[in-house]
């Protein structure tokens, strides 16, 4: 069932908390550059992980942008003015766009992970133009003049989310890396017909279960070279092994040693690009007995045996 947006115009709050008072009367603001990570002809991408410490941020939303505020953790308040505030409650996602004015907001929380994106409505239909028949199935019919909204976060979204803010940082092409992040963002904020994941998988719609489905990936990441059985990964991540099994394919798209596999082959290829380790070595780190075996898998996934790859370097 496709979840439908609720177009909120701000209220007008005259008196707040004593708790929202102390927060937003800290002169202590951050510096925008401390959470930019991508600035391109004005698309912005921002990654705020405040876990310990307040948030307090001043931006001026330009009117030729929409603005899209995804809160992973924490209650983050928009104030607008003295008299105009909206919270964003975890788990939700704030689009703002006003073609009639550019719009000061300071953010303010006392803790929590947010992502900010904005982009010109006009690069958003450029990108969807290819799925223009999908996305007005999907409801969407273009930006108007005027746009306040929050909705909850989807499950794609959610894991999308999670990813970029646990990503490792490139040291190269970081541009394009984050540039194709704010893509998977937006391709995942459009997208609502995710129901199909719990329809096979109903024990899904639990954040908890999600959480331990992420947990047990991350067990098998952590331990390449000799993982877990499934049963003890079941019994780590505290779950029975039929709903791991299945959860783990509905959340990822592969089955969870089939995962792994593919896990290897990759950072494999990272191995061989730094040049740092013989082909034997690599093997070993990734978890394969026999170097033979790495190389016909290696052989089969990419074309191309280790040595002839590192060669071609």
């Amino acid at each position: 069932m496709t979840k439908i947006m609720k177009t909120c115009i701000i209220t007008d709050i005259s008196q707040t908390s004593n708790e929202q008072e102390r927060l937003m009367s800290t002169t202590n603001i951050d510096k925008i550059e401390e959470h930019l990570k991508y600035e391109s002809e004005g698309s912005k991408l921002m990654l705020i992980d405040q876990q310990h410490a307040p948030l307090n941020l001043d931006l001026n939303l330009s009117n030729a942008f929409v603005h899209f505020f995804y809160c992973k953790s924490g209650q983050p308040i928009f104030q607008f003015s003295p008299q105009y505030q909206r919270p964003l409650p975890q788990g939700s996602y704030f689009t703002i766009y006003d073609q009639s004015r550019d719009l000061p907001v300071s953010v303010h929380a006392e803790s929590g992970q947010m992502v900010y994106i904005c982009i010109p409505p006009e690069e958003i239909h450029n990108v969807l133009i290819e799925n223009r028949t999908a996305m007005v199935e999907l409801g969407f019919e273009g930006f108007g003049v005027r746009d306040y909204s929050i909705k909850d976060i989807n499950f794609n979204l959610d894991l999308a989310l999670d990813a970029l803010l646990n990503a490792k940082e490139p040291n190269l092409l970081k541009s394009l890396f984050y540039k194709s992040k704010i893509l998977e963002l937006l391709s995942h904020t459009f997208d609502t017909t995710e129901d199909h994941l719990y329809e096979a998988c109903p024990f899904l719609k639990e954040k908890d279960n999600v959480e331990r489905i992420k947990k047990a990936r991350n067990i098998l990441i952590d331990n390449l070279a000799c993982p877990p059985s499934l049963s003890e990964l079941a019994k780590e991540i505290g779950m029975n092994e039929y709903n791991l099994k299945i959860g783990f394919k509905n959340v990822y798209g592969l089955p969870a040693f089939k995962y792994l596999q593919e896990h290897r082959l990759n950072y494999s290829k990272k191995l061989l690009g730094e040049g740092q380790h013989q082909v034997s070595e690599i093997a070993d780190i990734i978890g394969y007995k026999s170097s033979s075996h790495f190389i016909e898998a290696f052989r089969k996934k990419f074309g191309n045996t280790p040595k002839k790859f590192m060669g071609s370097k």
